[in-house]
């Protein structure tokens, strides 16, 4: 199977190459996740066209490239990705890129990120790549987008900055209603059925994660976890659970049993589901979704 995928590769790869061209009146952009897609698209507008390689409901750790998706990332002009390991399978297809014809853009380099989940102790030396989730960073990643795409794109960069700033704004002006929307709150504990997807989240809000495990969405938790979890909402009075919509919520029903409590959704954001994406959700939108939600969860006024 190995052997299949590396012929696979260099076959797509190959054929992608020998269509090398100059730059097409548009920059074609491919990001790994929604946010960055999403930004992308903003800041590009008209002089871009931009693509999500994860088809919908694909979770990001987890999903494999087939090779239509191989093609298609060899022929675009800039691949924006958040690294610090959110895309395990991705470094082995850049390195087979040919050489100087995709621009990549790292989202997570230079930024100060969170390692682990600093709240529960899970994954010590593993960093947490989930930086969208604070609209601070947000705003120097689309700065960071702007400049990627007037190094490729120079008479556009007039319009990359002044979208960029239009863009930035409305990061403030979210930022401004999480601070705002989240202070006096009776409680400030995000407790998560789940993987610790929040801690950017809550370490801007001042408030505190508690996942049942670490960052990898395919661990499994412990009875022991989940007994500490139990624990934990009873001595401080916490009746409501959190979960992600990308995961059956079957896990969070059972704690929100143990502690005669509720649940209620919060979104990642990596991806949209077919639904989300039929819809036409944007980004503001899901956030908006999560600051309702804990509002409600954590008893603010």
């Amino acid at each position: 199977m190995k052997s299949l995928c590396r012929v696979l590769l260099a076959s797509t790869l190959a054929l992608a190459a020998t269509g090398s061209a100059p730059l097409a009146a548009k920059v074609r952009i491919m990001a790994t996740v929604f946010p960055l897609r999403e930004f992308a698209a903003a800041v590009a507008g008209d002089r871009g066209e931009t693509e999500l390689l994860l088809p919908p409901g694909a979770v990001v750790h987890t999903w494999q490239p087939r090779p239509g998706d191989i093609r298609k990332l060899a022929e675009c002009h800039l691949l924006l990705f958040i690294g610090a390991n959110l895309e395990p399978w991705l470094p082995g297809m850049v390195k087979a890129l040919p050489g100087g014809k995709v621009r990549t853009f790292e989202a997570t380099e230079g930024l100060a990120l969170i390692e682990g989940d600093e709240a529960s102790g899970h994954d010590h030396g593993v960093m947490d790549p989930h930086v969208w989730l604070d609209f601070e960073l947000d705003a120097r990643i689309v700065r960071k987008i702007a400049d990627e795409l007037s190094l490729i794109d120079p008479d556009g960069r007039p319009v990359f900055m002044a979208n960029a700033e239009k863009l930035i704004a409305r990061l403030r002006d979210l930022d401004a209603k999480f601070r705002n929307g989240l202070a006096g709150c009776r409680s400030k504990d995000i407790v998560l059925a789940g993987h610790g997807a929040f801690g950017y989240l809550a370490r801007r809000y001042g408030l505190v994660q508690t996942a049942l495990y670490g960052l990898s969405p395919d661990a499994q938790p412990r009875p022991l976890d989940l007994m500490n979890a139990v624990d934990y909402c009873r001595r401080r009075g916490i009746r409501t659970i959190f979960f992600e919509n990308s995961v059956a919520p079957d896990l969070s029903r059972t704690l929100a049993r143990e502690i005669g409590g509720r649940i209620l959704v919060l979104h990642a954001g990596h991806n949209l589901t077919r639904d989300e994406q039929d819809r036409g959700v944007g980004f503001f939108e899901l956030m908006e979704e999560n600051l309702n939600s804990l509002r409600d969860g954590l008893g603010c006024r």
